[in-house]
C-alpha cells in the first residue's frame, strides 16, 4: 500500500510501504486535553533526509481543538495528496500530534489505515524549521516485550507494533524522557513558506 511518509511523519514524499508505522489504540494526550498549535498553522515545504522530492504540508486549525493537515507532493507528471485529522498535546517536553488519515487523492481512506492513530513528535528548531518524527518501531517493540509499555507486536521482523496502553498510563509514559527518545531521528524537516 502506498503511504505518504511525510504525513506519517504527520504524521514528505510518497514511498511504498508494506505496513503502517507504530500506532496507538487511543490518542496520546487525552488526560491533558487536545489543543491546536497556532505555531503550526500555515504552509511548510520540505523533504526527508533520504528523499530528494519536496513535499508540502499545510496545517489548518479546525476551531475545535483539532487540526487538519493537507499533505501533497508533485512529480513531473502528477501529484498525490492526503488529508489527516490531527489531535495535538504537550506532555512534559514532548509535543505530540496524533494523526489519522482521512482522504487520499479525494477518496475516503478505509480499513486499518483509517482507524490507525499514528503518533508524531514535532519540534521547532532554532533556525525556524519544523522537525517531525515517527516512533521507532524497534524501540517500541523492545519496550512492549520488556513490559515497560502495553502493546501488541505482530509476528516476524515485519510485524506491526500497536500500543494498547490505557489513556492515563499512556500519557504518563509519553511525558517521560524515555518516550521522547523512542522517536526516530528527524525523518522530515520543513520550512515555512508563508
Amino acid at each position: 500500500m502506498k503511504v505518504l511518509r511525510l504525513a506519517c511523519l504527520a504524521a514528505a514524499a510518497l514511498i511504498v510501504a508494506a505496513c503502517l508505522p507504530v500506532t496507538t489504540k487511543t490518542p496520546i494526550g487525552t488526560t491533558v486535553g487536545f489543543k491546536s498549535d497556532p505555531a503550526l498553522v500555515g504552509i511548510w515545504k520540505g523533504h526527508g533526509k533520504n528523499d530528494s522530492k519536496d513535499g508540502y504540508l499545510t496545517f489548518m486549525n479546525n476551531g475545535d481543538g483539532t487540526m487538519t493537515a493537507l499533505l501533497f507532493s508533485r512529480d513531473e507528471d502528477e501529484g498525490e495528496w492526503t488529508t489527516y485529522t490531527l489531535q495535538g498535546a504537550k506532555l512534559g517536553d514532548n509535543r505530540i500530534l496524533n494523526a489519522r488519515a482521512a482522504l487520499k487523492n479525494g477518496k475516503p481512506v478505509e480499513g486499518e489505515e483509517a482507524r490507525a492513530i499514528m503518533p508524531l513528535l514535532y519540534r521547532f528548531e532554532k533556525d525556524g524549521s519544523l522537525s517531525l518524527s515517527l516512533l521507532d518501531e524497534k524501540a517500541v517493540k523492545d519496550a512492549i516485550r520488556a513490559g515497560r509499555l502495553k502493546g501488541e507486536v505482530g509476528e516476524g521482523d515485519a510485524g506491526d507494533a500497536r500500543i494498547t496502553e490505557e489513556p492515563a498510563a499512556l500519557d504518563a509514559f509519553f511525558a517521560s524522557d524515555e518516550a521522547g527518545k523512542m522517536f526516530s531521528e528527524d525523518l522530515l524537516v520543513m520550512r515555512r513558506l508563508d
